[in-house]
C-alpha cells in the first residue's frame, strides 16, 4: 500500500519536521537559559560590612571619611554631615563585600581606564588595622559601569556597576546623585534591530575590545 505518495501524507511530513524542529530549538534555548553562569561576580574587596572599621573617599579636593560604631551606626570623622551618615546606613549592603562584574589580566595603567588619574580613591580600613584602597576611573564604553583596579595592582582591573560608584559620589555630595542612565538608548544606536546580542554580551565584548 503506497501511502507516501498520498497527498495529506506529503503535507504531514514536512509539517511533522517543522513541530520537531521547533520542539527541539526550545528545548536546546531552555538548556542554554538554565545553564549556570560559569562567570561569578568579580570580588574586588571581599570584606563584609561588620570588618570594616572606617571608610574614606576623596575625588579631587572633596573628602569625606566615617567612621562604624560597635553598634553598627556610622559617625561622620571629617565634617560628615547627618545626611551624610544616614546615606552610608543606606548604601553599605552594596559597598561589602564589594563586588564587580567582571575581572580580566589587564594594563589597568593605560590611560583608557582613568586610573592613572582616577575620579575616585576609596580607602577602607578593617577591624584588623590593615588599609585597602580602591581606585576608580572612567566609565566603560555602554557606561553601564566603571573601570576599577585595587591599590598597586596594576595587572589585573575589575568593571563596578555604576550605581556603586554613584553611592560614592553621593557621600561626597552629601546627598543622593543618580547618573543619567542612558545605556538603552547607547545600544538602540549601536545594536542592529536584527542583533539580539544582550547587555551582558555587550559589557562583554566592550572589555574584550579593550584588551
Amino acid at each position: 500500500m503506497r501511502l507516501l505518495g498520498h497527498p495529506a501524507v506529503r503535507v504531514a511530513v514536512p509539517a511533522v519536521c517543522v513541530a520537531l524542529g521547533v520542539v527541539g530549538a526550545a528545548a536546546t534555548s531552555r538548556a542554554l537559559t538554565d545553564r549556570p553562569s560559569e562567570s561569578p561576580p568579580a570580588s574586588v574587596l571581599a570584606l563584609p560590612v561588620s570588618d570594616v572599621r572606617s571608610i574614606t573617599v576623596e575625588s579631587g579636593s572633596r573628602r569625606v571619611s566615617l567612621a562604624r560604631a560597635a553598634d553598627g551606626t556610622w559617625r561622620g570623622v571629617a565634617g560628615a554631615s547627618p545626611e551624610t551618615e544616614g546615606l552610608m546606613a543606606d548604601i553599605q549592603g552594596r559597598l561589602f563585600p564589594l563586588q564587580g562584574y567582571r575581572s580580566l589580566a589587564a594594563d589597568s595603567t593605560s590611560p583608557e581606564y582613568g586610573l592613572a588619574s582616577p575620579e575616585i580613591t576609596f580607602r577602607v580600613l578593617d577591624s584588623g588595622g590593615e588599609e585597602h584602597r580602591i581606585l576608580l576611573g572612567a566609565a566603560t564604553f555602554t557606561n553601564g559601569g566603571v573601570y576599577a583596579r585595587r591599590g598597586s595592582e596594576s595587572g589585573r582591573l575589575y568593571l563596578v556597576p555604576r550605581r556603586m560608584v554613584d553611592d560614592l559620589r553621593s557621600l561626597l555630595a552629601g546627598k543622593r546623585v543618580d547618573t543619567p542612565n542612558d545605556l538603552p538608548d547607547k545600544l538602540r544606536e549601536n545594536t542592529p534591530k536584527q542583533d539580539p546580542t544582550s547587555w551582558w554580551l555587550r559589557q562583554a565584548l566592550d572589555t574584550e575590545e579593550a584588551k
